[in-house]
């Protein structure tokens, strides 16, 4: 959902490279705040979308492309690179039967994640479903349940219920 997010709003953004073979600092701004604007709306950390938007700067500024290499492919290129060191080489996730659990600090993005993870396997052809068991966060099973009918994936929990094993 991100990635496809940030690649449509990106393709707009790089379309207006079109045949140039040099950057202004203006192009990198452009490009730097679409990537910023998209990042953020899919609730991903201010920290880390600040580090990546640094390091693409940077390297969009000093980096000269290689001979025969326009100035869009080149941006693309280091947009690619800099996502992979931030979030690692992708990984296979196994299609069949699994649970998968989310622990982490409050406001880290696992109710997020989770309706991610969930959306992306039911458009992979399972079926998935995401179990509220936050007993102590107020509006915790309501974000759930909402993220998860967003997803269109089947919720369960108990906003009566205090004990999670029991969930």
């Amino acid at each position: 959902m991100v990635l496809d997010d940030l690649g449509s709003s990106l393709r707009g953004t790089l379309d207006k490279l079109q045949g140039k073979t040099t950057l202004s600092e203006e192009d990198v701004e452009e490009i730097v705040k679409e990537i910023q604007r998209s990042l953020l709306s899919a609730d991903v950390d201010v920290d880390l979308v600040m580090e990546l938007s640094d390091s693409i700067r940077q390297r969009a500024l000093k980096e000269e492309p290689p001979a025969g290499t326009t100035a869009k492919d080149h941006v693309l290129k280091i947009v690619y690179e800099e996502m992979v060191d931030l979030v690692g080489e992708s990984t296979e996730l196994p299609l069949e039967d699994q649970t998968i659990m989310l622990a982490g600090l409050q406001g880290s993005g696992k109710t997020t994640s989770a309706a991610k993870m969930a959306w992306w396997f039911s458009k992979k052809g399972l079926r998935p479903a995401i179990i509220q068991t936050d007993t102590f966060r107020p509006g915790a099973y309501d974000q759930a349940k909402e993220m998860a009918e967003r997803a269109e994936v089947d919720f369960y929990g108990d906003p009566d219920n205090d004990d999670p094993v029991d969930i």
